[in-house]
């Protein structure tokens, strides 16, 4: 019998929270890019370094105010050479899509804003090890970059490891009866939930 290994990553130098939290974020937006022309648009648009984008997953935090802990930071994650995932606040979406429409006639990109997935974040001491035998992935990939993060798929889940205020997290991406049975879940194994902070 084959199977195929689900890698997952963490940040090698991010510090890890000696609390284990689960916080529902209710404020934030997932928008699926695509295009002929995506790569183009990323670097000429957003100022990205798309040869960092190479590789099924992996991901660049960046911002569009140039501050990575503002509410206008985001994480885009890398599927294809024409397909993309960016993860950001409401607020910081409403700008994005704001750009992509204005930039529409003049590269070949489309987007989805997806109003049927949520997000909540894990961190922790046990957040890593939990995610690892709770979704059956693979640990492998250290990530030394503050701007590098990783997501993959995992069932009905995408989860992602980003380091935040140089503090390693971990999002899951779902939709929200999904993310909803993970948080019991999650709960039952010692995460205490908390509310989103506000910015």
């Amino acid at each position: 019998m084959s199977f195929t290994s689900i890698m997952f990553a963490c940040h090698s130098k991010a510090k890890t929270p000696v609390d284990n939290v689960l916080q529902a974020n209710n404020d934030m937006a997932i928008i699926d890019f695509s295009g002929t022309e995506a790569l183009t648009f990323l670097a000429a648009n957003l100022g990205l370094d798309v040869n960092k984008l190479m590789t099924r997953g992996l991901g660049i935090k960046s911002s569009l105010d140039d501050d990575l802990n503002s509410r206008f930071a985001f994480a885009v994650y890398y599927f294809s050479e024409t397909a993309f995932r960016f993860v950001l606040s409401s607020e910081a979406s409403l700008q994005l899509q704001a750009l992509m429409n204005e930039q529409q006639l003049r590269y070949d990109i489309d987007y989805v804003l997806r109003d049927d997935l949520s997000v909540a974040t894990l961190s922790g001491q046990h957040a890593f090890d939990t995610l690892i035998e709770c979704f059956k992935l693979t640990p492998g990939l250290r990530l030394s970059d503050q701007q590098s993060c990783y997501g993959t798929q995992s069932g009905d889940v995408f989860i992602t490891a980003i380091e935040h205020q140089l503090e390693q997290q971990f999002q899951l991406i779902a939709k929200a009866p999904e993310l909803t049975k993970w948080q019991v879940h999650l709960q039952q194994r010692g995460f205490t939930l908390s509310l989103a902070e506000v910015a």
